[in-house]
């Protein structure tokens, strides 16, 4: 997946990680998956960003799908349709955002 980075090499911690996407302009808040949990087909007419914490899932941005875990970042342009399917038996446990409207 293209839209697919590594956050965990470049932060060590999640306050670290949530100052760096403020720094981008995004406002960030946690939100939990049940297992299982399937979070079909959206559209936001912001840029998103999705910061895995723990747990793992499906995820599809556009035509691109891969598997998604802890450490992985995906980022979200505006008007593009994405998908998360939750694939652990534990939560998934993820920090993520909308860029502010400037």
């Amino acid at each position: 997946m293209k839209s697919k980075t590594r956050w965990l090499e470049e932060y060590d911690d999640v306050d670290a990680l949530k100052a760096q996407l403020q720094a981008e302009g995004f406002d960030p808040y946690q939100w939990s998956g049940r297992p299982g949990g399937a979070y079909l087909d959206y559209i936001h007419t912001q840029d998103e960003v999705v910061c895995v914490l723990s747990g793992t899932a499906e995820a599809k941005v556009a035509d691109e799908e891969g598997t998604v875990e802890k450490g992985d970042r995906i980022d979200v342009p505006a008007n593009t349709l994405h998908s998360l399917t939750v694939t652990s038996d534990e939560p998934l446990v993820i920090l993520t955002g909308m860029r502010k409207s400037k």
